[in-house]
């Protein structure tokens, strides 16, 4: 059925009664026009103009930190042995000071070398300085360029001084962070650069290789005791790459990539990247007692908990986290600061002496001379 031609009406609905519901549905807009005709210019049918609230300034200096912790829940009894109240020394901003240095997410370093054609040792490979046109393609979708001596995030061992380049390709995400070493970003001109070159991606343990040589890439090209995965890249025809994968019997299996395997350049920079990154992960994991970076961040801040928390009931919480007062511990007491403050507040101690506790020295002296009296009452009576 076309859909510029209206659909036939229900089966259980006349045509009287849809002429009808038509009829009343014209009549009720035409009311309401009239309506809004004679009476929309009165008073009472224009809409009072809305302004916006102005922002008010918090009167309490701990309004936010109050509201913060009512948001996440952590004020009622059910999460309070979630939450700890600390001793604030100069040992606690120490060791704070120390957990902000540690890493926050899970960090890798990937060595990127370029072979052209014909180069089958080690200085002609390090001292390139640009490769072909898609090489320079496919590390610039490796990850976005940083500038070294700006960058604020994962090193990876490269210096701020340029000794090491200037930029270098860097990707990121919440959790991960990965940095390149690419052999034609870093200078080369003195004996000393090349050796730091060496040194650099040497002790990468994952190796990506563009090679544009005939022959296939041999792992001892580049010395060294790392380099435990490569992952060499081979130009073919009509923009289709093939893949292989080098790697010690001891590595346990990774991927999206796997030897042997043919892609295209539209995919090949992210694929590689995602390749890489697990290979890196696989390495880790054969380390003895490796931990992940949020395990390692956990348990160093259970032991800042265990090392500074100060214990307290409830009540006493509740008050110093909504109402904080500034309280200075003895050296010998342990109490908390609301004992503190009762034992040493004058209010408890002397303005209620005249309405003494039953603890008071006034209060049994009191009572002594009434006792006394009553048993000398009963001795003259007898």
């Amino acid at each position: 059925m076309p859909l510029n031609i209206p659909a036939p009406p229900p089966a259980c609905v006349s045509e009287k009664q849809e002429n009808d519901v038509i009829n009343a549905i014209l009549k009720q807009s035409a009311a309401e026009r009239e309506f809004v005709l004679h009476r929309g210019e009165e008073l009472n049918m224009r809409a009072v103009q809305q302004t916006e609230p102005e922002t008010q300034t918090p009167q309490s200096a701990f309004y936010y930190c109050r509201l913060l912790i009512n948001i996440l829940g952590l004020n009622s009894w059910e999460k309070r042995s979630n939450f700890h109240l600390l001793r604030k020394n100069e040992k606690l901003l120490r060791e704070l000071k120390n957990l902000d240095s540690r890493q926050c997410r899970e960090t890798h370093k990937i060595a990127v070398f370029y072979v052209a054609e014909g180069q089958e040792d080690k200085h002609s490979i390090l001292t390139n300085t640009a490769g072909s046109q898609a090489y320079e393609d496919f590390v610039s979708g490796l990850g976005w360029e940083v500038d070294l001596t700006t960058h604020c995030g994962f090193m990876g061992g490269l210096q701020r001084n340029r000794s090491t380049g200037q930029t270098t390709p860097y990707y990121a995400t919440s959790t991960t962070e990965v940095i390149y070493h690419v052999s034609t970003r870093m200078p080369h001109d003195q004996d000393h650069n090349l050796t730091k070159k060496l040194r650099h991606l040497g002790n990468d343990e994952v190796h990506i290789v563009w090679s544009e040589h005939s022959r296939d890439y041999r792992r001892g090209i580049i010395p060294t005791e790392f380099g435990d995965v490569l992952i060499v890249i081979y130009p073919m025809k009509n923009h289709m790459y093939s893949i292989h994968i080098l790697k010690k019997p001891e590595v346990p299996f990774f991927g999206p990539l796997f030897d042997g395997a043919i892609v295209d350049m539209k995919i090949l920079p992210t694929m590689v990247r995602a390749t890489a990154i697990n290979a890196s992960r696989a390495l880790k994991s054969l380390i003895p007692l490796y931990q992940n970076f949020y395990e390692e961040r956990a348990r160093y801040l259970e032991t800042i908990v265990q090392h500074h928390q100060e214990p307290t009931t409830f009540e006493d919480y509740a008050a110093r986290v909504y109402s904080p007062a500034p309280c200075t511990h003895l050296p010998s007491d342990t109490g908390s600061c609301l004992e503190i403050l009762r034992g040493e507040s004058p209010a408890l101690g002397e303005a209620g002496s005249d309405s003494a506790s039953p603890m008071s020295p006034r209060t049994s002296k009191s009572r002594m001379s009434m006792k006394l009296r009553r048993s000398s009452g009963s001795a003259n009576k007898t």
